[in-house]
C-alpha cells in the first residue's frame, strides 16, 4: 500500500481512537471509520476490473462496517448481534482466499489444526461462568467462525507475505474476541475499549494486506 494511503488509515484510526476516548457516553459511529477507509482503497483501485474475490472481501468490509455501527449502541444486545455481523464477514474473508488453502488431512496437519482451535477457543470456555448466557453462546458460534478463518489462514498454500499477513490479521481477530470478553467481563483497565480498537483496527489491516498481496494487480507501481 503506497505511503500516503498508510498516513490515511493511521489517521482514520487516530480519530476513532480519540473520539471514543474523550466522548465515551456519545454514540458517534467513528468506529466504523476504518474498515471504511479500506474499503474505499479497495474499491476505487479495483473499478470495473472486479472479480468473484474482489466481490466476497468487499461484503465482508461491508458486513464489518454494520457491526462496528451497532457494537457503537454499547449493550449486551447490540454486542450480540454485532457478533453476529462480525461472523459474516470473517465468512466472506475465508471465501476470498479459499482457493489457497489447502488441507490434506495429514496427521501432523490435522494436530495443528486441533492444537490451535483449543488455544483459540479455550480462553472464552475458562470464563464462561462470568459471561451472560445469551452472550456466551453467541461467542462461541462467533468462535466456531473465527477458528475457520484462523485455519483457512494457516493452511494456505500462497506467497510468504501475503502469508503472514493474513496469519496476523486472524490472530489480531483472535486476540480482540478474547481481550474484548476479559476487558468486559472479568476486569476493567484503564482505556481497555482503546486497546481493543487499536488491535482491531491492526487485525482489519493485516487482513486487507492479506488479499491485496494476493492479487499482483494491486498497486503495482508500488510493488515493483
Amino acid at each position: 500500500m503506497p505511503l500516503k494511503l498508510k498516513l490515511i488509515y493511521i489517521l482514520c484510526c487516530l480519530i476513532d481512537a480519540i473520539a471514543f476516548a474523550f466522548h465515551q457516553d456519545w454514540v458517534v459511529f467513528l468506529g466504523a471509520l476504518p474498515p471504511i477507509c479500506l474499503l474505499n482503497f479497495y474499491t476505487l483501485r479495483r473499478k470495473g476490473e472486479y472479480k468473484l474475490k474482489d466481490y466476497t472481501y468487499t461484503i465482508g468490509l461491508v458486513l464489518a462496517i454494520v457491526a462496528d455501527i451497532i457494537i457503537e449502541f454499547n449493550s449486551v444486545t447490540a454486542n450480540v448481534l454485532a457478533l453476529v455481523f462480525y461472523m459474516l464477514s470473517y465468512s466472506f474473508y475465508i471465501a476470498t482466499v479459499r482457493k489457497e488453502t489447502v488441507f490434506t488431512a495429514s496427521s501432523r496437519e490435522v494436530l495443528k489444526v486441533v492444537v490451535n482451535m483449543l488455544l483459540i477457543i479455550s480462553p472464552i470456555l475458562l470464563a464462561f461462568s462470568a459471561i451472560p448466557s445469551d452472550y456466551f453462546f453467541a461467542s462461541m458460534l462467533y468462535m466456531v467462525f473465527l477458528a475457520l478463518l484462523y485455519t483457512s489462514a494457516l493452511l494456505r498454500k500462497t506467497n510468504k507475505s501475503s502469508y503472514q499477513w493474513f496469519l496476523s490479521g486472524a490472530l489480531g481477530f483472535a486476540v480482540l474476541t478474547v481481550c474484548k470478553v476479559y476487558f468486559t467481563f472479568i476486569f476493567k483497565i484503564p482505556y481497555g475499549s482503546v486497546i481493543i480498537k487499536i488491535i482491531y483496527d491492526f487485525a482489519q489491516y493485516a487482513t486487507f494486506m492479506g488479499v491485496i498481496k494476493t492479487f499482483k494487480n494491486f498497486y503495482p507501481a508500488s510493488e515493483k
